[in-house]
């Protein structure tokens, strides 16, 4: 069976779930092509057992560096966006020939950016013989952030999803969402889980570990750190992080590490100003840009605990990767959350935008570290078992025989 699986990004959770998933699928016997982006790619390092296409001319999405929050780098990203769009569907069109050579038995994507790629995917649907989707986001994330309500956007979607022969999402939740959202029949959907993030252990550069981060950082070897790891966006509630840490530093002596690269709909400096009115500026650490991908495993090191206070959410990469490094977790009872997670086995669920019931957790875990090796093993232990990706394999290879 030959696979073509499309995934513009060559860089970030994107590209690390499409390679894992790609590996698995060439284990299981599958001719795989990884089609991405050609001067990004960021696993060149690793071993590519299935070929890699780096094909696709865009730009780096997270570039390396602090984003600029200034008035001027603010305006000039906006206007940026006319001539990447461009850019973007004349590559679609690209894509789209190349993908007609390879003549591959599947095509598969992941989440479908913007409403308008209703118009490339349709000349792409004419050369798969499958045509196959993983919605990661069954709402898609909007640019002025959060999940999009909007009507237009929905109609849009509607028919792009209508284009799939199947339809995969993560958990059952999310399948009976898309379902109701899009009208896409029962027969066309499957469900599988987010794989583990073992790929960082692989990606991890020699030299780097907790030790050498809290030394980077200047945090003390004995020091407690809640760890906030992922990009940064409004709805991943780090508002309510800053309103539940003063009762744990207080209690704790811990500090807050934020470390992800910023989205455009979050105003680092706003958040850092809370921080200053909430009395903990100085027990606070920032590093608002992209964590390269070779110290992440170092960056789980760090973590006495790891925190995931969203708002929302359909399935969390970084709540694997903490998973994958047996780190203890707390984090919102909502969406995929609650489907990684069995609250005081595996982690601690708490209400969403309750800041109390966030420090409760965090303490717990913080006070009493048999409690934080316990949630930590089994966490681990459920990375190699249920979330697995051959098990994932398996199921997209059953369902493209099927079509």
């Amino acid at each position: 069976m030959k696979i073509v699986f499309i995934e513009f990004a060559g860089k970030g959770g994107m590209i690390h779930y499409a390679y894992q998933l790609s590996r698995a699928l060439h284990d299981l016997g599958a001719d795989v092509t990884l089609i991405t982006e050609k001067d990004h790619y960021e696993l060149a390092n690793l071993p590519q057992p299935f070929r890699v296409d780096r094909f696709i001319e865009t730009w780096d999405p997270k570039p390396s560096g602090r984003l600029s929050t200034s008035f001027l780098a603010v305006q000039f990203r906006k206007v940026r966006r006319i001539g990447r769009a461009i850019r973007y569907y004349s590559e679609w069109l690209r894509l789209i020939r190349h993908v007609r050579a390879l003549n591959p038995d599947v095509v598969l994507l992941g989440d479908i950016r913007f409403p308008f790629d209703l118009f490339p995917l349709m000349l792409l649907r004419r050369h798969a013989r499958t045509f196959a989707d993983i919605c990661h986001n069954v709402r898609p994330y909007e640019s002025g952030g959060g999940f999009s309500n909007s009507k237009l956007r929905q109609w849009f979607y509607r028919r792009i999803y209508r284009l799939f022969d199947v339809v995969f999402v993560h958990f059952e939740r999310n399948r009976a969402e898309l379902m109701a959202s899009f009208g896409i029949p029962h027969e066309r959907t499957g469900v599988i889980v987010h794989g583990n993030e073992e790929i960082f252990r692989e990606l991890r550069t020699p030299g780097v570990d907790g030790a050498a981060l809290r030394k980077r950082l200047g945090i003390g070897a004995d020091e407690n750190v809640v760890l906030f790891f992922g990009t940064l966006s409004h709805y991943k509630g780090i508002d309510v992080l800053l309103q539940a840490f003063p009762r744990v530093h207080q209690s704790t002596g811990a500090r807050l590490v934020l470390a992800g690269y910023p989205f455009h709909d979050f105003d680092v400096e706003a958040h850092q100003a809370l921080a200053r009115k909430l009395g903990i500026e100085q027990a606070v650490t920032w590093v608002p840009e992209y964590i390269d991908s070779g110290d992440v495993a170092a960056w789980m090191e760090l973590a006495n605990v790891i925190v995931f206070p969203y708002r929302d959410i359909y399935q969390s990469g970084a709540l694997h990767v903490a998973q994958t490094f047996g780190v203890p977790i707390v984090a919102s009872s909502i969406g995929a959350m609650r489907d990684v997670i069995e609250h005081d086995t595996s982690g601690f669920l708490v209400e969403k935008e309750n800041p109390d019931a966030l420090a409760d957790a965090l303490l717990r875990i913080l006070s009493d570290p048999s409690v934080a090796r316990r949630l930590g093993a089994r966490a681990a232990e459920d990375a190699q078992g249920r979330f697995s990706w051959k098990s994932i394999g398996k199921i997209l290879m059953s369902a493209f025989q099927r079509s």
